[in-house]
């Protein structure tokens, strides 16, 4: 093999090695070893490697005829057994919990065991995917790239909150909860009033119960949804019952 070093568009150094061998440090950083060199925390425009049939002299211009015979990095990247282990884990979880055989319950039952699966910006999650963000567990729901801006208790388009509710727990409204027909919220807090879910869905900042009457239904001092309803009038006393115009 052919290690390249480039500077202002040549070549500056080039290494022959037997091989090449590249570890995977971050999204955009290797280190590379050989038999004759090690390099750390270069990047793919630092780097390069070309075959052994490919002729290269030091000072040669680095033209695009060159470039296109320039092997990726990624493809010399070797994972060792401690390293494939997690990731093996990880796949087999993200299968289990996009295909809904682990519920919410086992989750939180090997929470320890998931705490290293820290979400951060700039890594790639799909639909199963689990992490831990601020002391929870989060699911992930859409395919995407993490952003500073899009954190899970943020965006519950893209996670939903791994929690196990008790039935004869009194819930506060929160956004990011996966709420189901005949589910009863209080808003603003437990002292609020009470809200009976109208339609299933995934809370979100904005839809909160008194301003999204299409979700959520408010109920009476006595636990009943407050479904008022209206004559052809339109007019209604001060008990709530329609009076004729």
């Amino acid at each position: 093999m052919n290690i390249v070093i480039p500077l202002a568009g040549r070549v500056r150094m080039c290494i022959r090695s037997s091989f090449v061998a590249a570890r995977r440090m971050d999204a955009v950083h290797f280190d590379l070893t050989g038999d004759t060199f090690n390099l750390m925390q270069v990047t793919s425009d630092q780097v390069f490697v070309f075959p052994d049939e490919v002729e290269i002299a030091e000072g040669q211009e680095m033209d695009a005829e060159l470039m296109m015979k320039a092997l990726p990095l990624e493809q010399f990247v070797r994972v060792s057994a401690e390293e494939a282990v997690p990731a093996a884990l990880g796949l087999l979880l993200r299968l289990a919990v996009a295909d809904g055989r682990l519920t919410d319950a086992e989750l939180l039952s090997i929470h320890p065991a998931l705490e290293g699966r820290l979400w951060q910006p700039g890594i790639g999650v799909k639909v199963g995917d689990v992490y831990t963000f601020g002391a929870f567990l989060w699911r992930c729901l859409q395919d995407h790239t993490t952003q500073g801006t899009w954190t899970p208790d943020l965006v519950p388009a893209l996670w939903r909150k791994v929690e196990v509710i008790s039935d004869d727990s009194l819930r506060v409204w929160a956004a990011g909860t996966d709420y189901v027909v005949g589910d009863e919220v209080a808003y603003p807090d437990a002292s609020g009033m009470m809200y009976t879910c109208n339609q299933a869905h995934t809370s979100q900042t904005g839809w909160e119960p008194p301003v999204a009457p299409a979700l959520w239904t408010a109920q009476n001092e006595f636990g009943d949804t407050n479904d008022e309803t209206t004559d052809e009038t339109g007019l209604m006393n001060d008990e709530g019952q329609t009076e004729e115009a």
